[in-house]
């Protein structure tokens, strides 16, 4: 079984560069500050001249930042993919049940991989359409849309109400997933 999150390519969530962009700033603030530091009571530009090359890496890196955020940001905009995250139904129960998901761009989705480590699940699966590899959007692996999953988990559930076992606690996680997909549309 190949492992998916090898092989998926995430964009830089806004948050992980909003906090970089501060960081960058508090790093401009700080670092001109201790550049003039130690030019204080000198004669002539001899002490800025030693301030500025001993302290020339660290302004490389500033200047740097802006450039390497936009090659990111121009390679990021054809990849599908935000944030992977492990959606747990029921956290409170003693056993609960989760499978990580993939965040992105228009809803959620999940990997026919993790899908497929449920015991019992691959062929009870069969009918659903899957997504196929995209490569250019990052996800060269096989995918199952939320929505699809969670169709066949209630139909699943209305013709077991009291199922039990991994093909019932996954069909119940599937609400869950439901409710994620929602939310990530809004």
């Amino acid at each position: 079984m190949n492992d998916w999150r090898k092989v998926l390519r995430c964009r830089m969530s806004g948050t992980r560069a909003g906090r970089a962009w501060m960081v960058w700033a508090i790093w401009g603030m700080l670092g001109t500050a201790f550049t003039m530091e130690g030019t204080t009571g000198t004669e002539g530009l001899g002490g800025l001249g030693m301030a500025a090359l001993l302290t020339a890496p660290f302004w490389l890196a500033f200047v740097l930042w802006p450039l390497f955020w936009i090659w990111r940001r121009v390679r990021d905009r054809q990849l599908w993919t935000e944030k992977v995250e492990l959606l747990v139904h029921d956290p409170e129960s003693s056993e609960p049940f989760g499978l990580e998901v993939l965040f992105g761009r228009d809803g959620v989705r999940v990997a026919v991989d993790e899908v497929n480590g449920v015991e019992g699940l691959s062929d009870a699966l069969t009918g659903i359409p899957t997504r196929k590899p995209d490569e250019a959007a990052g996800i060269p692996f096989e995918t199952y849309d939320a929505a699809d999953l969670a169709a066949w988990g209630v139909a699943w559930l209305e013709v077991h109400p009291d199922g039990e076992g991994a093909l019932a606690e996954f069909a119940r996680w599937t609400d869950t997933l439901r409710h994620a997909d929602n939310a990530a549309r809004r």
